[in-house]
């Protein structure tokens, strides 16, 4: 069954001539290179090997067993062959997938994969995790069983943290350790004690509670969460997440996830039943739901509401979640093919209102039928249709139907160095209106064409950009529009509004988006594209812009109280972005009106990140008569060990705070601990601020409430300082 490692040399007997055989040099470690072990087989070597046959065999002298992917040493080893058991003495060591237990002796029995080993020291490669036990029982292939057991991921001579347990079992399969008994101590303070713990080894999902958290609101007072995660099949989920509040409550969220090959969604809602500020009930009511089989029909459902306008300023811990007006309440069904699709919507909506700021509801689609076709490359032609008919409600405005329909066909001409595309469509929109407010035209309709030219060339050349290799281009682009004038004064306006002036806008044929409103046009845009691109990869390194639009007719189409433009010429619109520079990234917008001779619009940031976790941003952001904001953000080594992390966002036209964060990373070599202070506008005249404390043990548990997602938001270019390792290779390890 054993078979002892001999190296024999003898003269080989005369054979028939042959080519010698040329070896090859393999350049890399490959799996599956060489043929499968035969079932059941075991390898063994020493220095010394006796026995007697079917009974027992001893290996003495730096011995080593394999089998299966298990590799035993010691001093000793000898193995029963009536019993199937190995006893090992000296030095033992016993490697399996990246587990690896040493200790004096061992005793085990091969099938089973059963023994004992006293006074172990153990390694686990996938969580860079170490320990020391009184006694290791192994209890089948993929199960161990610690006692009086420590566990940590620190470094050898290491002690910042450790886990002890009275018992500690670990399956491999399940990827879990089960510990009882159980206080994780830090600086050698215990910090938590627990009859029953658990910590993964791996990704699988698994039920049981996840790590609590706590923090500090100044809205909520002091809070903390206990997760509880059910796993409850392998596409199905669910979290309930009891959230305690000082000044609020018990708040209880629950979120149920679920995936099938031709579904999935989510189903969130969480309740506050008294709230002790206000005292009413509160909640949140979210459902996310997809439809998509193979068939081409599709579906979906997408559902929010909550009990008041002041749920998200009270219980949100960012300000993007805090901004919410509009909740959406929608579902819709449709048919999807390759050259078409058809959808039928319904869409209402819930508007939170701001008492200084009031919102305007806009208006529900309900229902909202469309259907839109395109074929790119019809013998050259690229053809399309978009129908829409629409039914708006509001519960103040006037409402009433519109119906689109808008047939386009254009021939694009492509080469290397241009391109012309020349395009045609027809928009005709016909409404149906309430005669007490429309009483002379209850049915209007608007019928009109749109053409269009786009062309441009492209030139290129080899270039040098600080030093490196690069190639330049050159890009002019010229786009006509034409649309007759026809007076919509009398149509309502359900959907349509001034189109943000910006380059995409540039080149589209009408000013307004929505679907009530097309304003005339004999226009003519002018832009110039350099760009700075990487001759190996083809990556743009830097791209500029500078564009503006030549008007060659007055407008006399607005929006109901709008005025019409002057001027024969646009603002003049420049854009810069990329890397300009190694560790450099830039990104500047500028809008400068012809009219006022002065900038009207201007974004400029810029950001400096020479080394991983090192970065620092600044932004400006102008429009004038609406805001004008400064935004300095960062994330800098203080020390080897120390990182500050902030964020300073001020609006200097209400000369107050939007935004403000600040705070210190520490990293040692097994732990991170954040400190980190938020605060942020909620309404007009309110504002959050919340404490965040972390102490996050690699490759165990994160104690406290996670301040990396508000980090990440505000402070461009963030990075965790302690990223989770690689998972370790098949043969990193290796035995």
């Amino acid at each position: 069954m054993f078979a002892a490692a001999l190296l024999v040399m003898a003269d080989a007997p005369a054979q028939e001539a042959h080519p010698p055989v040329e070896l090859k040099i393999e350049r890399a470690l490959g799996a599956g290179r060489a043929g499968g072990a035969p079932p059941g087989a075991t390898y063994a070597r020493a220095q010394r090997v006796s026995g007697e046959i079917d009974e027992r065999i001893v290996l003495d002298g730096d011995a080593e067993v394999r089998r299966g992917g298990t590799v035993l040493r010691g001093d000793r080893i000898e193995y029963s062959v009536p019993d199937d058991e190995v006893t090992a003495t000296g030095h033992v060591r016993v490697f399996r997938e990246g587990a690896i237990v040493t200790g004096p002796s061992l005793k085990l029995k091969i099938d089973a994969q059963t023994g004992t080993m006293p006074d172990a020291s153990f390694y686990y490669a996938q969580q860079n995790g170490r320990g020391r036990c009184a006694l290791i029982e192994f209890l089948g292939e993929d199960k161990t069983r610690l006692n009086d057991a420590t566990y940590t991921t620190c470094a050898p001579g290491d002690e910042s943290w450790w886990v002890k347990a009275s018992r500690l079992d670990i399956d491999r399969a399940e990827e879990l350790a089960t510990g009882r008994g159980t206080s994780i101590y830090f600086q050698g303070v215990p910090i938590f004690a627990s009859p029953y713990f658990q910590f993964p080894l791996g990704d699988k999902r698994r039920t049981g509670l996840l790590t609590p958290s706590f923090g500090i609101n100044s809205r909520l007072g002091a809070e903390g969460t206990l997760p509880l995660y059910w796993n409850i099949a392998p596409n199905m989920d669910a979290t309930i997440t009891p959230r305690l509040m000082q000044r609020r409550g018990l708040l209880l969220g629950n979120e149920f996830r679920y995936l099938q090959p031709t579904f999935r969604g989510t189903a969130e809602f969480d309740i506050l039943p008294n709230d002790r500020v206000t005292g009413t009930a509160r909640h949140l009511a979210s459902l996310r739901h997809e439809y998509v089989p193979q068939s081409g029909v599709v579906g979906g459902i997408n559902y929010n509401r909550v009990s008041d306008d002041r749920y998200f300023a009270d219980f949100s811990r960012s300000i993007v979640s805090a901004s919410q007006s509009v909740l959406p309440q929608e579902g819709f069904v449709g048919f999807n093919r390759t050259y078409w699709n058809t959808a039928l919507r319904v869409t209402r909506n819930q508007t939170l209102q701001d008492p200084l700021a009031p919102v305007v509801k806009p208006y529900e689609r309900l229902p909202q039928l469309t259907f839109n076709a395109r074929d790119t490359d019809w013998r050259g032609f690229d053809v399309a249709l978009a129908f829409d008919a629409t039914r708006f409600d509001h519960p103040t405005l006037e409402t009433g139907t519109r119906v689109i329909v808008n047939p386009s066909v254009s021939y694009p001409w492509l080469a290397p160095g241009y391109y012309v595309v020349p395009k045609v469509q027809w928009n005709a929109t016909s409404y149906a209106l309430d005669a007490a407010v429309h009483p002379q035209d209850t049915h209007p309709l608007r019928s009109l064409p749109i053409t269009s030219l786009d062309a441009g060339l492209v030139f290129e050349r080899a270039a040098r950009w600080f030093g490196d290799s690069s190639v330049q281009t050159l890009e002019p682009r010229l786009f006509y529009a034409n649309i007759p004038y026809r007076d919509q004064s009398k149509l309502p306006n359900f959907d349509s509004a001034l189109a943000d002036f910006n380059f995409a806008q540039l080149f589209t044929e009408n000013i307004f988006v929505g679907g009530d409103r097309i304003g005339e046009a004999n226009q003519v845009t002018t832009a110039l594209v350099g760009r700075v691109l990487d001759p190996a990869t083809g990556a743009e390194r830097v791209r500029a812009l500078i564009g503006q639009r030549f008007y060659f007719a007055p407008q006399r189409v607005t929006l109901p109280g709008g005025t019409e433009r002057t001027g024969d010429a646009s603002d003049i619109l420049f854009a810069l972005n990329g890397t300009p520079a190694r560790h450099w990234t830039a990104d500047v917008a500028l809008q400068h009106s012809t009219q006022l001779a002065r900038l009207v619009r201007t974004s400029i940031a810029v950001r400096w990140q020479p080394r991983p976790a090192s970065v620092l941003s600044v932004a400006y952001r102008y429009k004038v008569d609406e805001l004008e904001q400064v935004d300095i953000a960062g994330q800098w080594p203080l020390s080897p060990r120390w990182y500050g992390v902030g964020r300073l966002n001020y609006s200097l036209r209400d000369s107050r705070w939007v935004e403000l964060l600040g705070g210190v990373e520490y990293k040692a070599d097994c732990w991170v601990a954040r400190v980190v202070m938020q605060r942020f506008v909620t309404t007009t005249q309110t504002a959050t601020t919340a404490f965040f404390f972390q102490l996050q043990l690699n490759g165990l548990a994160s104690i406290g409430t996670s301040p990396i997602e508000q980090l990440r938001r505000n402070i461009p270019g963030y990075q965790v300082i302690n990223p989770p390792p690689r998972e370790p290779g098949r043969f990193d390890i290796y035995e």
